[in-house]
C-alpha cells in the first residue's frame, strides 16, 4: 500500500515549468481549430466556440505567467470546474432516450470544449500540454462523425499542421529549446500528409455503423396540410408533391410520381440540382411510394390508409401496418437534404426504425413514410431497415403466389391479350417466377430503346401498348410500367416503385450525392416468404459501397481524360516558353552585374562544362585554368592580379586574353 502511495505521488509530484511560448501558442492554436471544427459541424454554436477560444487563450497566458507558481487555489478551482461539467452532462443524458446518440453527441462536444477551457488555466509544465493536443484531437473526432461535405478537409488539414508544429515544439522544448527549422516543420507536415493519402487510397469500402448516427433536424420545416397524405402544391417550396400532367407545370415530385399519381404521358426532364446526399451501410433503392392501380395511362394507389405513429424517435416501423420485414441485411441511412423533396421519408425497404425531427409521422399501408412538415434545406433523418437480398438460387425456389396477395396486384384495365402473347412468347422456356422476371427485363433490353426525348402519347393511346409495339422508345417510366404489365398479364403480382437511386458517391464524406436526375421509377415483383424484391431494367444499384480509393482513383482519372488536352498543351507550351525567356533574361542580367574578372571566371567555367571537364568545388581560379590548359591560366593569372593585386586591367585586355582563350579551346 505504501508503495502504490509513493508511486502517485511521484506520479503527480511538479514537473519543470514550461517556458516556450511558441508551444504554448502552437497547442492553443490545435485546440481553436478543434473548436471550429466542432462548431463548423454544428456541434457547438459560433458564439459558443469564440468564447472558448478566447478563454483558452487567456488561460494559456495566465499559465504562462504563473509557471514558476504552485497555486493551489487554481488546482482547487480547475478541479470542480471539471467535476461540475461532469455533473452537468450527467444531467442532460439523465432525461435523454436511451441509445440515442444524438443525446449524447452535442453535450458531449460541450463537455470536451469546457474541459480544455478549464485546464488551460494551469499547465504549468509541457506534460499538461500534451494533454491539450490530446483534448483537440478527441473535438475532431466528435466533428468527423458529422462531416457531411469538403469543408471538413480544410479542418482536418489545418489541425494537422498545427498539431506537427506542436509536435515539434514539444520536441525542441524537450532538446533544450532550439526552435525547430521551418523547412523541416513544412517537410514533416507534407509526409505525413502524403501517408495520409496512402492509407486514405488503400481504405476499405465504408459501412455506416449502427447506432452511432441518428442526428435530426427539421430544416425549415412547417406543417403540410392533410393528415396522412401527400402534400400539394399550394406554391410552398416546401410542397412538391404536385401530380404530373401532359400539359401544364410539372413539378418534380409529378414526373416520377411522389404524389397521388404518376402519369407516364408526361414529358419532363430533371436537372443535376443535388436533392440530398445520404449515408448508407450498403447502397440501394432508396423508395418513397408505390402504386397499384394502372388505367392505361397512369399509376394511382388504392392504399391509401395511413396510420399515426406518435412518441417521437425512435419510431418503431414493425407490426404497425405495411408489409411486415424480412429478415436481411442491416442497412441504417442518414438522409441530409440539400434542397426540399416532398414530404415523403425516403428509405430503404423493410424499415424497421426512424429517427425523425417530428412528434408524429405517418405508415402507409404499402409501407411508405409520411411527414408531417415539408422536408426543405438542413432537414436530416436515420431510417434503420432490414434490407432483404435472396440469391437467385432461393428465389427460383419460390413455388408461383397464391392467397395472401391482394386482387389490386394483377388488376388490369383490359386483357391486353398482344402484350399477354408477347410475354408468353419471351418466357416460354422459363419454370419459375424469377427467371421469367428475367427473361422479360432482357427482352426489354434488347428490343426497346432507353431514351427521355419521346413523343408525347397521343390522346386515347394505351402507353404500354405504344412503348411495346410503337416506338418502343422510353425512360424509366415506360419501361417499369411495361415490365409491370407483363408480369401481371402472366398472373404474377407485380407493383410500380418510385423513389430514388444512389448517385455519385463522395470518397471524402462517405455520401451518396442524390441528384434530382436520379428520381427513378422501377419494379416490384412479389415472392412468397420474401415479400416484395425489387427489378430494374434501366439503372444499376451497386451491391456494396466502393471502396474510397478506388473512387477518388477513378474520378481522378476521368477528370484528366475529361480536360481538353489541346488547350492544355498550348498553355503548357506558352508557359514554358515563357519560362525559358524569364530564366534566359535573368542570367543575362546576372552576366551585366558582374565584374570583368567575374565574368572572365564565369565564361571560364563554361568553356570547362563543355568539354566534360567542370569546376572542381576545391579548385582555385589558377588550379582550374591550368587544368583546362590553353589560354585558360592566362585569364586566371589576369583573375588574381584584378582581383588580389589590385591590377587595373581594361576591357580590351580582357576581350583579348578571353579571345585568345577560347581560340585555343576550339582547335
Amino acid at each position: 500500500m505504501t508503495g502504490l502511495v509513493e508511486a502517485v505521488r511521484r506520479a503527480n509530484a511538479p514537473k519543470p515549468p514550461e517556458h516556450s511560448v511558441r508551444l504554448r501558442v502552437a497547442a492553443a492554436t490545435t485546440i481553436a481549430v478543434g473548436l471550429l471544427a466542432a462548431a463548423g459541424e454544428h456541434e457547438i454554436a459560433r458564439p459558443t466556440a469564440y468564447l472558448s477560444m478566447a478563454m483558452v487563450a487567456a488561460g494559456m497566458a495566465f499559465s504562462h505567467w504563473n509557471r514558476h507558481r504552485s497555486l493551489g487555489w487554481v488546482k482547487i478551482a480547475v478541479a470542480v470546474s471539471a467535476i461540475a461539467a461532469m455533473i452537468w452532462f450527467v444531467h442532460r443524458l439523465s432525461g435523454g432516450p436511451v441509445g440515442d446518440i444524438t443525446s449524447v453527441e452535442d453535450p458531449l462536444t460541450v463537455l470536451f470544449a469546457w474541459v480544455l477551457v478549464v485546464h488551460s488555466f494551469h499547465v504549468p509544465a509541457r506534460r499538461d500540454l500534451v494533454f491539450a493536443l490530446a483534448g483537440s484531437a478527441a473535438l475532431m473526432a466528435v466533428a468527423a462523425a458529422q462531416a457531411v461535405d469538403m469543408n471538413f478537409g480544410i479542418y482536418a488539414l489545418a489541425w494537422i499542421t498545427a498539431g506537427m508544429w506542436t509536435l515539434f515544439e514539444l520536441g525542441a522544448s524537450a532538446a533544450g529549446g532550439t526552435p525547430p527549422r521551418a523547412a523541416r516543420v513544412v517537410s514533416s507536415t507534407t509526409g505525413v500528409l502524403a501517408a495520409g493519402l496512402v492509407i486514405f487510397l488503400l481504405l476499405p469500402a465504408p459501412t455506416a455503423a449502427v447506432r452511432l448516427d441518428f442526428r435530426t433536424s427539421p430544416g425549415p420545416a412547417g406543417a403540410v396540410p392533410g393528415s396522412g397524405a401527400l402534400a400539394g402544391d399550394a406554391g410552398s417550396p416546401l410542397e412538391l408533391s404536385h401530380p404530373g400532367s401532359a400539359s401544364g407545370r410539372t413539378g418534380v415530385g409529378g414526373y416520377l410520381g411522389f404524389a397521388g399519381s404518376l402519369d407516364t404521358a408526361t414529358r419532363a426532364t430533371l436537372g443535376r440540382t443535388v436533392v440530398m446526399e445520404v449515408r448508407a451501410s450498403v447502397p440501394t433503392y432508396w423508395i418513397g411510394e408505390t402504386f397499384d392501380h394502372w388505367d392505361g395511362r397512369s399509376w394511382s394507389s388504392t392504399l391509401n390508409r395511413s396510420a399515426t405513429l406518435t412518441g417521437g424517435s425512435p419510431y418503431s416501423l414493425t407490426g404497425q401496418g405495411g408489409d411486415l420485414p424480412a429478415s436481411g441485411v442491416d442497412d441504417l441511412q442518414t438522409f441530409y437534404i440539400k434542397n426540399a423533396t416532398a414530404d415523403l421519408i425516403f428509405h430503404a425497404d423493410q424499415a424497421e426504425q426512424l429517427w425523425f425531427p417530428a412528434s408524429k409521422v405517418y405508415l402507409g399501408q404499402d409501407g411508405s413514410l409520411i411527414s408531417p412538415i415539408g422536408i426543405g434545406k438542413g432537414a436530416i433523418y436515420t431510417v434503420d431497415s432490414s434490407v432483404s437480398r435472396p440469391t437467385p438460387t432461393e428465389l427460383r425456389a419460390v413455388p408461383p403466389a397464391g392467397g395472401p396477395v391482394p386482387a389490386q396486384f394483377l388488376q388490369l384495365p383490359k386483357p391486353y391479350d398482344d402484350v399477354r402473347q408477347l410475354a408468353q412468347t419471351v418466357t416460354a422456356g422459363d419454370t419459375d417466377e424469377y427467371d421469367t422476371v428475367q427473361s422479360l427485363i432482357a427482352w426489354i433490353g434488347a428490343h426497346t430503346r432507353y431514351s427521355t426525348h419521346i413523343p408525347p402519347l397521343a390522346p386515347g393511346t394505351d402507353a404500354v401498348e405504344e412503348f411495346l409495339f410503337g416506338n418502343r422508345t422510353g425512360y424509366c417510366e415506360q419501361i417499369s410500367t411495361a415490365l409491370t404489365v407483363m408480369l401481371r398479364s402472366l398472373g404474377i403480382p407485380a407493383r410500380e416503385a418510385v423513389g430514388y437511386v444512389p448517385g455519385p458517391y463522395n470518397p471524402i464524406t462517405d455520401l451518396y450525392q442524390v441528384r434530382a436526375e436520379d428520381a427513378h421509377a422501377w419494379v416490384q415483383a412479389y415472392f412468397a416468404g420474401y415479400g416484395w424484391v425489387s427489378f430494374d431494367p434501366t439503372a444499376v444499384v451497386p451491391d456494396a459501397n466502393p471502396s474510397p480509393g478506388a473512387t477518388a482513383l477513378r474520378s481522378a482519372g476521368r477528370w484528366i481524360a475529361g480536360l481538353p488536352w489541346t488547350s492544355v498543351s498550348v498553355v503548357a507550351g506558352a508557359v514554358a516558353t515563357v519560362a525559358g525567356a524569364g530564366w534566359l533574361l535573368r542570367r543575362r542580367q546576372a552576366a551585366r552585374s558582374l565584374s570583368p574578372a567575374q565574368m572572365a571566371v564565369f565564361r571560364m567555367e563554361r568553356a570547362g562544362r563543355k568539354i566534360g571537364r567542370p569546376r572542381a568545388a576545391s579548385e582555385t581560379v589558377t588550379e582550374y585554368g591550368a587544368a583546362l590548359r590553353g589560354g585558360w591560366p592566362d585569364v586566371a593569372r589576369a583573375v588574381d592580379e584584378s582581383a588580389y593585386g589590385g591590377a587595373e586591367i581594361g576591357r580590351c585586355e580582357w576581350e583579348r586574353l578571353l579571345g585568345a582563350a577560347q581560340a585555343v579551346q576550339q582547335q
